[in-house]
């Protein structure tokens, strides 16, 4: 479909590193550009701002997410805003005129334990989801909603949104299969296996889902299907989701309109369902993880570094619970009337605190809402009347010799400062060395072999204070193994423009001719400017990655995965956008150079 409109190639990029797979390299990247700027045009409600945020739009329009309308206060409506505001990284407590949290938890009905109306499932659902947003999931009333759920699953494996109707649907079964994750429900427990089978048999033939059996697919029961199997863990693309030869995104995607709007069931009915449908063709489930709700969480046991990671949450307990995926650590959360507390991590219990941004909070770690680009630090230590610092290293290496300077963190005067303390433990992978007076270690190269050294300030308590580890920096000594090595080159190879036909009206340059991200390791990232400057026709531009998959998954244009980057460019103008290449810290690819090509495409506006 794109090939017919694409006029122009211009430019290739060759870059380098590994291989993975992403299910949305399906969606046509012009589809979801055209999806996002078909739902900017359109009043905006809760379901679109998620979608928006999930397509990581800035400068979202929040005004309506200000107050609830009279006449619509319901556990449903709270929850949406709760879920819209967390995907964006605002504090539902404070946003709007009014505690939507509070709000949401005056639903609960101790006599039945659960949400809102009684014969209702769906304000069940999306209340656990909501309160899943922010981290609350392990509160008794989510957990009293989950087992209300379940205790209502109907005999097909599926759920309605009224408990009276014994036949169910695929998007109350699919948000409910959100929801119970979210509670903690294991993907392999009964009631979910029970649930997925009942999707798949609701399947129809297009590849799509209907509401109800033997009905007409359509793009909701598509978009509700697809965000509970990635939810699962699962691709909607794969053989398990494929119904005579076709899968719910080629359905999805056949219902899109040239506006970008998605169809409900066939052209020219509605398009209600277009914000559900671009979170689904984005790859995301609920609550919906976004580049506002990513965080930096990083966790000091009392011997070890736990994790260190890049995590969605609303609030610190969340990063605790979501981290626990990726970083496979055990963790229990203790209810007390106060509020939720992280009573353990693996082995380690009843000692641990939290910062944001290197500062320790004044509230629980469940009731503290992260702003975008907060960074969150949980460490296990006693109480200590003092205090306890956060800690890092600056290395200086000269030919001979390595300088490592502790720095701790006061919070008082809001930096970085020597640790001008002799005795500060520093380690060089497990070799140990204590500072000077000044808070310094010399280190000659000569002792050390050539390779790879993790450089850290240890965890100690001195005159009843306490440092916290530092991050661990990285040491090079001599040459590097080949097969340690990743390398980055970018080249960008030019191609005439055609001198006749409609295509000679199209003209832009790209600056400069090579990018060079340098030498990456796990979990570093590179940034670069590349510049695109029009000729004499505006024109609209996106970009097309190929090659190693890493790339596809792990390169950003303006801050945005390209996937879903696209420009205009007036005649004569020119613009310049920052490049990001990421190399994810769980990297298991083959190291050293790998190729890949992006492709710059442009068609007259």
């Amino acid at each position: 479909m794109r090939k017919k409109i694409l006029i122009i190639f211009l430019a290739i990029f060759i870059i380098a590193i590994g291989l993975f797979s992403f299910s949305i390299s399906k969606s046509d990247q012009s589809q979801i550009g055209r999806a996002i700027q078909y739902l900017k045009s359109q009043p905006q409600d809760a379901w679109s701002t998620m979608a928006l945020a999930a397509a990581g739009e800035t400068k979202i329009n929040l005004n309506h997410l200000k107050s609830i309308p009279s006449g619509q206060e319901s556990a449903t409506t709270y929850s949406k805003y709760i879920l819209a505001l967390s995907s964006v990284g605002k504090d539902p407590t404070t946003f709007g005129n009014e505690d939507y949290l509070a709000k949401l938890k005056d639903f609960y009905n101790l006599q039945t334990n659960q949400f809102g109306n009684e014969n209702y499932l769906n304000d069940d659902i999306w209340a656990i989801l909501a309160l899943g947003s922010v981290g609350q999931e392990n509160l008794s009333i989510v957990q009293d909603a989950k087992d209300y759920i379940l205790n209502h699953q109907n005999a097909d494996g599926g759920w309605s949104y009224n408990i009276s109707f014994l036949s169910s649907d695929t998007n109350d079964t699919a948000a409910a299969i959100m929801a119970l994750l979210e509670a903690g429900v294991s993907s392999s427990s009964s009631a979910i296996q029970n649930a997925i089978s009942y999707l798949k048999s609701e399947q129809n033939d297009d590849g799509g889902f209907p509401y109800l059996s033997n009905s007409v697919s359509d793009a909701c029961s598509d978009a509700w299907a697809i965000s509970a199997i990635y939810k699962l863990g699962q691709d909607p693309i794969s053989s398990n989701w494929i119904k005579n030869g076709k899968n719910p995104l080629d359905h999805l995607q056949f219902l899109q309109d040239e506006d970008g709007g998605f169809w409900w069931q066939a052209e020219g009915d509605n398009k209600f369902c277009s914000s559900f449908a671009l979170i689904a063709v984005l790859g995301k489930h609920y609550p919906v993880e976004t580049i506002y709700n990513s965080h930096h969480l990083r966790i000091e046991g009392q011997t070890e570094t736990i994790c260190n990671t890049e995590v969605y949450g609303g609030t610190p307990l969340d990063l605790i619970i979501n981290g626990s995926k990726i970083c496979d650590y055990s963790y229990s959360i203790t209810e007390y009337p106060f509020g939720l507390y992280l009573k353990k991590i693996n082995n380690e219990q009843d000692g641990w605190m939290y910062m944001v941004n290197t500062v320790s909070a004044t509230v629980g770690a469940a009731d503290y809402y992260l702003e975008p680009e907060d960074e969150v630090l949980w460490f296990f230590g006693q109480w200590l009347e003092k205090g306890w610092f956060p800690t890092k290293v600056e290395l200086t290496k000269t030919e001979n010799l390595v300088k490592i300077q502790v720095k701790y963190y006061n919070s008082t005067t809001s930096d970085w400062q020597d640790l001008e303390l002799e005795g500060i433990k520093v380690k060089i992978n497990s070799s140990e060395f204590t500072t000077d007076n000044a808070g310094r270690v010399e280190i000659s190269l000569t002792s050390l072999e050539d390779g790879f050294y993790q450089v850290f300030v240890e965890t100690q308590i001195i005159n009843e204070v306490g440092y916290i580890r530092s991050e661990k920096v990285s040491l090079k000594v001599g040459e590097v193994p080949s097969e340690h090595k990743v390398g980055l080159r970018v080249e960008i190879e030019k191609i005439k423009v055609p001198e006749k036909g409609e295509q000679a009206v199209i003209s832009f340059s790209i600056s400069p001719d090579i990018l060079d991200f340098g030498k990456l390791k796990l979990g570093e990232s590179s940034t670069q400017d590349l510049t695109i400057a029009n000729g004499e026709s505006k024109i609209y531009l996106e970009p097309e990655v190929a090659g190693a998959s890493l790339f596809q998954e792990n390169l950003d244009i303006d801050g945005k995965f390209w996937q879903i980057f696209s420009t205009e460019l007036e005649r004569m103008e020119s613009k310049t956008f920052p490049v990001k290449l990421t190399i994810p810290s769980d990297y298991s690819g083959n190291f050293g150079l790998a190729e890949g090509e992006i492709i710059f495409w442009a068609i007259k506006k």
